[in-house]
């Protein structure tokens, strides 16, 4: 169970890091022409420097130290393996080129049943490690900052795809994965604070991830009200360049 558990940080602390470098990169590559991007910083600094190592540190602690985890913490790390590694396909495909991104048209059976579904695992999941508290309270108490703010994001980015729906007649994948990113990445910090003993080294980066995830909320929230102009300011989701405008009459 431990080595699963370290296995899985290991994969979503890699992803995130992945996509921290992704965004670095694309950050360098338009500087020049485009200027700074608010949303692209926002994802560069939570995921090489916050979310990635976060990962990272409990992965170093379970696989190379051991000892027993419970079954709410690699439950939490299951349900944000798919979303985390999902979008950082998709973008690395956009970064090559391709399309980054698919659309879902209508509502299949299995995307009206799947946000219910993690709500109800994530509530179990939050319950479980309540039950059993480890952590020390400063740990949860940045957690449970991060897991607020996460959680927002999470909404917002999803109400976007909520709101478009209509429009559209169906779903973006990308925009989709990064919603579920946010949510259970908020359920996983609050989990792991409460179920596992926090070290120095846990507490650092926790301490560094508040001011940025209340930077990467205030970000979202100023697109999400139209409040702040930025050439990128759909969330990593789709090709960074602008596509050109259709003609009225293009179906």
């Amino acid at each position: 169970m431990t080595t699963f558990a370290g296995v899985l940080a290991l994969l979503i602390g890699l992803s995130y890091a992945a996509l921290g470098l992704l965004a670095c990169y694309e950050l360098g590559r338009h500087a020049s022409s485009r200027g700074f991007s608010h949303i692209g910083g926002a994802v560069a600094l939570m995921a090489a420097a916050t979310c990635g190592p976060h990962y990272l540190v409990h992965a170093e602690h379970l696989l190379l130290r051991g000892g027993s985890v419970s079954g709410a913490v690699v439950a939490a790390l299951a349900i944000g393996v798919v979303p985390g590694t999902l979008f950082v396909l998709l973008r690395t495909e956009a970064l090559l080129g391709g399309n980054g991104d698919r659309f879902i048209s209508g509502t299949p059976l299995l995307l009206a049943v799947l946000p219910w579904a993690y709500a109800v695992a994530a509530g179990a999941i939050v319950w479980s490690a309540i039950g059993t508290p480890d952590g020390s309270s400063a740990a949860v108490a940045l957690n449970v900052v991060l897991f607020a703010a996460y959680l927002l994001i999470g909404v917002l980015v999803v109400r976007t795809q909520v709101a478009r729906r209509p429009m559209l007649g169906g779903w973006s994948l990308s925009g989709l994965a990064l919603g579920s990113v946010f949510v259970t990445c908020a359920v996983t910090h609050l989990t792991s604070s409460l179920a596992m003993v926090a070290d120095a080294h846990s507490l650092v980066v926790d301490a560094v991830s508040v001011p940025v995830a209340l930077y990467f909320l205030w970000v979202v929230r100023s697109l999400h009200r139209n409040g702040l102009r930025d050439w990128n300011r759909r969330p990593l989701v789709g090709r960074s360049e602008r596509r050109r405008r259709p003609s009225p009459w293009a179906a």
